[in-house]
């Protein structure tokens, strides 16, 4: 049920801190460790790990004494930091799964987090035993499509309750600023293909994203994919949700089911589209003919795959994060699936046929 691919990095690494008394010290000297529940962590008995973040700037500490731990969240960027604190605060209030918020320090930017663990959907996938176990498998997609149809089962009118939900939706101009980032980062810087015809290109970059013009507008979570889904207890939870949005609901379905981590086999991600649809209108009401669907759904997956492509050349090229480069050569062969489906964007098909899978 799963194609296995080589590569077999963990994004996600942990450091011990605990040799440098110092950043030890200075952690454990957190005001916001007395929110912690039990109380502030002492000294001698506690052990801080730093945690990488993946593509973000930001930095995690985990703060463990004995059988209790908690997160600690350090974010230099002020926006993302207060829409993180909204955003989750809003999502834990109408019962979506992510990690609790124990408090926060908005002029220093930092916040205690509940600690979900290590292991991603990603790594859980991965895992032998999951992997040969096809109905367990399967099990966990559709466990995460739950709380996707949950994600999207909160209203319009509920969503205006969040201070930095209101200001942000994924319209044209964003869905442009996602292929205008694929053509620099991946296009031109990383795989040096220049296309001549720039004004065709650009007619079909236009054409794909305002196609999704009159698709009625959902909660989207915009980077839903098995590196921001956390296990823990048998039961997935949202991480990295500062950027959602509203916006189309096959975006996020397709981020899961087409993800660069990890490759389904077509019968399985037929099956759980299916599963998904079937969710959607029993939960929420919405019916949708699967032709309409597919239609939606495969536009969605190349607007998600460019834009991560686009990531993917950007961290590796710019912020030197080379752990994600081996990760290209998938979002290119779901380019090369779907791209013979869209012809609006034919030219760039051409090149992206011949381009080697690196």
């Amino acid at each position: 049920m799963i194609k296995k691919s080589s590569n077999k990095q963990k994004i996600k690494d942990m450091k011990d801190v605990n040799d440098n008394n110092m950043d030890k010290d200075l952690i454990l000297q957190e005001p916001l460790l007395k929110e912690a529940p039990g109380g502030s962590f002492k000294t001698a008995a506690t052990n801080v790990f730093s945690l990488t973040a993946g593509g973000s700037d930001r930095i995690f500490y985990r703060i463990r004494e004995g059988d209790r731990s908690v997160v600690l969240l350090c974010d230099k960027n002020k926006e993302n930091f207060l829409s993180f604190i909204q955003i989750g605060q809003f999502l834990n209030e109408n019962s979506i799964p992510v990690p609790r918020i124990y408090g926060y320090d908005f002029f220093h930017q930092k916040a205690l987090l509940e600690d979900l663990g290590d292991e991603a959907l990603f790594q859980k996938i991965r895992s032998s035993n999951t992997s040969n176990n096809s109905d367990l498998f399967q099990e966990c997609y559709q466990k995460v499509i739950d709380v996707l149809v949950a994600l999207q089962g909160i209203s319009p009118e509920q969503t205006s309750g969040c201070a930095a939900l209101q200001k942000r939706c994924f319209d044209y101009k964003q869905r442009r600023w996602e292929t205008s980032y694929f053509r620099q980062y991946f296009l031109r810087e990383y795989c040096k293909i220049l296309i001549k015809d720039e004004e065709e290109l650009e007619e079909g970059f236009h054409h794909l994203a305002a196609s999704f013009a009159h698709e009625p507008f959902f909660l989207m979570h915009r980077d839903f994919q098995s590196q921001n889904i956390i296990w823990k207890i048998n039961k997935p939870y949202l991480v990295d949700f500062q950027g959602a949005r509203l916006g189309i609901a096959a975006y996020d379905l397709a981020s899961l089911l087409h993800d660069c981590y990890i490759v389904l086999e077509d019968d399985l991600r037929e099956l759980l589209i299916s599963y998904y649809l079937n969710q959607r209108q029993q939960r929420l009401g919405i019916y949708q003919k699967r032709e309409e669907f597919d239609s939606l759904y495969l536009r969605s997956a190349l607007q998600r795959n460019m834009q991560a492509l686009g990531a993917f050349s950007f961290l590796t090229l710019v912020k030197k994060k080379k752990q994600f480069e081996p990760f290209i050569p998938i979002g290119i062969r779901y380019l090369k699936l779907n791209l013979p489906h869209y012809s609006p964007l034919a030219v760039l098909e051409k090149k992206i046929r011949n381009l080697p899978l690196i």
